[in-house]
């Protein structure tokens, strides 16, 4: 009877790498039942990752750019394979995926994360609204991590907060849930000659507010490719504030500091804007949730727009070069442009 019960625990989320940076990595998982377990790499190093349900391997002394595969080990034997890769410390060749409002757990969500898994992508920024309708503990399996699993195996994730997932007791189900960098709801990563900073547009930024003094540092930081990502398009539909202080304190920051793409959510629609103060606006909303039927009356003012699609931005970085396709489940590719730092 002992052996029957622990041969029947399994995983019941994940696993998936967080937090990565050039030197370490977090591997985070659930198990159906209390469980030992622990991650191990194929150089045969073995993290312990904890006993109980909630599980998260620290790893250590990686080698920046490389690419590890493990195993998620239980009591039983092995859970799960996944793979990462580790954040390259200089210019190098990567990919990585932009998506937004897509936590509702549909089959339009299921579709635009087959895209994305398409692409292995060497990680995933999302610009938040990740769980439909309220982020609350009980809806993150369904909204986000059954669908990205196959993603979450091979791609780290980097997650922004959207109003929908700060519904439910402010956000605290998503942030227990992943282990970001710094604050969690605010940090920074780099990968390569690139770096982005992620704010929680449902949090103050307010003249003294700590998220504030975070972006004035954080976004003044030099790096080849500067991006941003948050939830709330800065320009509002007059008489419906979203994000206050938005407007009049983050957006003079990163035209300041040279930020050159802000990548957001919320418009249900794709939509690009043309260079405001130096700085693109990309709204990736297209990610599962229902679409917006007229996008124009929105939020980005002077953009090309793409609505009643849904899909995906990929990126792709080759040294000096970024190159940015705004993808569709159906395969077509219906905005690209380019950047060069």
């Amino acid at each position: 009877m002992i052996a029957e019960a622990v041969a029947a625990v399994t995983l019941t989320r994940g696993p998936v790498a967080e937090s990565v940076t050039t030197r370490s990595a977090i591997i985070s998982f659930r198990t159906s039942a209390r469980e030992h377990a622990s991650v191990l790499l194929q150089n045969s190093a073995r993290i312990d990752a904890g006993t109980g349900v909630s599980h998260a391997a620290k790893l250590t002394r990686l080698t920046p750019g490389g690419r590890y595969q493990y195993t998620v080990e239980g009591q039983s034997g092995v859970l799960a394979a996944g793979s990462f890769r580790a954040a390259p410390a200089s210019a190098s060749r990567f990919t990585f995926a932009v998506v937004g409002d897509f936590g509702s757990g549909t089959s339009d969500e299921t579709a635009v994360a087959s895209l994305i898994e398409s692409w292995h992508p060497d990680f995933v920024l999302t610009v938040g609204d990740n769980a439909y309708p309220t982020g609350s503990a009980d809806l993150l399996d369904r909204d986000i991590f059954r669908p990205y699993a196959a993603v979450m195996r091979e791609s780290a994730w980097f997650p922004a907060l959207g109003n929908h997932d700060v519904k439910a007791d402010n956000g605290k189900p998503e942030l227990e849930a992943f282990h970001s960098l710094g604050a969690e709801r605010w940090y920074r990563f780099s990968w390569g000659n690139t770096a982005v900073v992620v704010l929680d547009s449902d949090s103050s930024v307010a003249p003294g507010s700590p998220q504030l003094r975070f972006a004035r540092t954080a976004l003044a930081r030099r790096s080849c490719f500067r991006f941003a990502a948050w939830h709330h398009p800065p320009w509002e539909p007059p008489g419906r504030p979203l994000s206050p202080g938005l407007r009049s304190n983050v957006v003079p920051l990163v035209q300041k500091s040279g930020i050159q793409i802000v990548f957001v959510g919320h418009l249900h629609a794709y939509a690009r804007s043309r260079p405001h103060g130096g700085v693109v606006y990309v709204a990736v909303g297209t990610g599962g949730a229902p679409l917006s039927d007229d996008a124009r009356k929105l939020t980005i003012p002077s953009a090309r727009i793409v609505q009643g699609r849904f899909g995906a931005l990929r990126v792709d970085v080759a040294g000096r070069e970024a190159r940015f396709r705004y993808e569709t489940v159906d395969g077509r590719v219906r905005d690209r442009f380019s950047l060069a730092c």
